[in-house]
């Protein structure tokens, strides 16, 4: 008689990996105070990067290491999504990159939880390669902070 074994569930607390397609950008259509969510549909990526300046504050008393400090800080979404026909995020990124208008811009994670901020369009590239399909790649900085994270 052959026994068959379960593999162990994971205990209580214990830490997962989560998978990047289930992270979203979203791009305000509504008003700031009564924002209407419309995802970027095709979505392959979507990296949020957040940085700070380094400053140096070494000094004879630091015993000959440098010491660092965080100056000014900036985040921005890199985007990377496959042309849909008739996708109201993109269209809407695209028209705000040719009117130069700010963007509302929502990053979601698995657990539906999110941050928000503004951010200007700096680059909108569309590649249409003769072997592969349609894309968009943009880069939205920021203008102002994120926000804190909130529970989805």
């Amino acid at each position: 008689m052959a026994i068959t074994k379960k593999a162990a569930a994971p205990k209580a607390g214990t830490a997962l990996a989560t998978v990047g397609k289930n992270y979203f950008v979203y791009v305000n259509t509504g008003s700031e105070d009564t924002p209407e969510w419309t995802k970027v549909g095709g979505q392959r990526g979507g990296s949020l990067s957040r940085k700070a300046d380094t400053l140096d504050a070494s000094n004879k008393d630091s015993g000959g290491w440098k010491s660092t400090l965080q100056g000014l800080k900036e985040w921005s979404i890199e985007l990377d999504t496959i042309l849909m026909a008739n996708d109201d995020g993109l269209s809407v990124l695209d028209q705000a990159f040719l009117d130069s208008q700010l963007v509302q811009l929502k990053f979601e994670y698995p657990d539906k939880s999110y941050v928000t901020g503004w951010a200007s369009i700096t680059e909108m590239s569309l590649e249409a390669p003769h072997d592969d399909v349609a894309s968009y790649k943009g880069t939205l900085s920021g203008v102002g902070p994120l926000s804190e994270l909130k529970k989805g």
